[in-house]
């Protein structure tokens, strides 16, 4: 994402967040209000390596914690090849944003969808959203539950800003059919 390349070992990043300032060109800073962005990346959350410790729940929530309340903007990337380690993310990330509504904050979180097979197919695409809120409100009342702030948390968007409609974004799959032989999507881009 933006161009930016975390430092991973091999897979996944396992030891918890990391950051990188981008400057901002001249021309958006005005537009921006800032001179730079500074972008977290967490895919240290659900680690398989520290799925073995008995804290890892919570420092998975803690973790979460401190990026979204650092964030104006959290960005889930949801890839389609695994539906249950997703759906634990969600959770994590629901028990932050409800964190944030007790401080006061509710902050804007856009999910990407990514090797989505026709992004043009609005009604599946609209199905997809509408499953998706589905579990978050189920994932809403479990972390509100979990954290014993069950009221007035019924649904997501009692923790958060949320639209389905403006706060999905989807990218086609990168090969037009099976690699190595598929040519390369043009609307990948």
């Amino acid at each position: 994402m933006f161009g930016v390349q975390f430092a991973v070992s091999s897979g996944r990043c396992t030891r918890g967040a990391f950051m990188v300032l981008i400057g901002v060109k001249e021309d958006f800073k005005r537009q921006l209000g800032c001179d730079y962005i500074m972008v977290i990346d967490t895919e240290g959350l659900k680690s398989p390596e520290l799925a073995q410790l008995d804290e890892s729940y919570e420092h998975d929530n803690e973790l979460a914690t401190l990026v979204v309340g650092l964030s104006d903007i959290t960005v889930i990337n949801i890839a389609m090849e695994n539906c249950t380690e997703m759906k634990d993310i969600l959770q994590i990330v629901v028990h932050a944003f409800l964190r944030m509504k007790e401080v006061g904050r509710k902050p804007c979180c856009q999910f990407v969808h990514q090797n989505v097979p026709d992004i043009s197919a609005h009604d599946s695409n609209t199905r997809d959203r509408k499953l998706l809120l589905e579990q978050l409100n189920e994932m809403t009342r479990a972390a509100a539950k979990m954290e014993k702030r069950g009221k007035n948390n019924d649904k997501f968007t009692d923790v958060m800003e949320y639209n389905p409609e403006k706060n999905n974004w989807y990218i086609p799959a990168l090969w037009h059919g099976n690699p190595p032989m598929a040519p390369v999507n043009a609307g990948y881009s």
